[in-house]
């Protein structure tokens, strides 16, 4: 699809009923249900894996948890006490929680469908689903929470509701509490329409920007070292830090100005993994973990 209409189409969608968002998902685009593959797997694993080794048996509460719930399933299964899963629109079903369910029992372990979204999945998985819900206003009590996580959401999030909700967090968290985010940084358009690049969205101007980046797919374009700033803003230890940098032919001639002053490096990365803390808690509970490898 060309990523014009597209645009447009999310323009027009604003307006409009959510089912007729999930018809289009499902007669048109076939995105309805989501598939996990392997690749897929492997990296909703991340936030699992890092809740084992910083978190162990701790509260978690993932922001942006989408449609399907892959990683608040993920956490339960990992062992978490409880997974607090938000969500600013009620999005996800009944359908495609279990369509997830489904798979993830194919690979081994324990997955039983649920009935609902609340009671059912409650007492099933551990998982309280808040949507809609705010990560900026979580409600939760201080000292609440032992481990943060977010996949693919921090892109489509305005820079100030960012450094608000990261506030949250650290008002929510225990001092050895630990973070794992997930950063997506191409242009989301290349996904549907083939004939862009995944860099395409630098050619605009941000006025131009704003009217082709919709709320319903709002992008703000941030890189990674945007995020490196902004987590050291929010006093938050940075543990980890990876970039996802292929080989791009940058044309600089053609970015807005807005993007010139960024390495080629910083403007080639197209995902981004950080695991960040509370100092001291996490460098203490990071350097007893290295320590365990070495």
């Amino acid at each position: 699809m060309d990523w014009r209409i597209k645009c447009v189409a999310f323009h027009v969608l604003r307006f409009a009923p959510r089912r007729w968002y999930c018809a289009l998902q499902q007669r048109v685009t076939g995105r309805f249900l989501f598939n996990v593959t392997e690749n897929e797997l492997a990296a909703y694993s991340v936030h699992a894996n890092a809740l084992k080794e910083f978190a162990p048996g701790g509260r978690a509460l993932e922001f942006g948890c989408g449609s399907n719930l892959l990683s608040s399933l993920l956490l339960s299964a990992a062992g978490a006490a409880e997974v607090f899963a938000y969500d600013l629109n009620r999005i996800a079903t009944l359908d495609q929680v279990n369509h997830v369910i489904r798979q993830l029992r194919t690979r081994g372990g324990d997955w039983p469908e649920i009935t609902d979204l609340e009671a059912d999945l409650l007492h099933k998985y551990r998982i309280q689903y808040r949507a809609p819900a705010d990560a900026r206003h979580t409600g939760l009590p201080d000292g609440h929470i032992d481990f943060v996580c977010s996949t693919s959401v921090l892109e489509h999030i305005p820079e100030n509701d960012i450094r608000l909700i990261l506030a949250e967090c650290r008002r929510i968290c225990r001092p050895a509490a630990a973070l794992s985010m997930i950063i997506d940084y191409h242009d989301h358009y290349a996904t549907a329409d083939p004939t862009i690049s995944r860099i395409n969205f630098y050619r605009y101007p941000a006025a131009v920007w704003r009217f082709l980046s919709p709320p319903n797919h709002y992008q703000n374009r941030l890189r990674h070292s945007d995020f490196e700033r902004i987590f050291g803003d929010a006093q938050l230890l940075i543990a980890e830090n990876r970039a996802v940098v292929p080989e791009i032919a940058l044309d600089r001639q053609h970015m807005d100005r807005q993007f010139r002053p960024y390495s080629d490096r910083d403007l080639a990365a197209l995902n981004g993994f950080f695991l960040l803390g509370t100092p001291p808690g996490l460098r203490a509970r990071h350097a007893t973990s290295s320590a365990r490898q070495t």
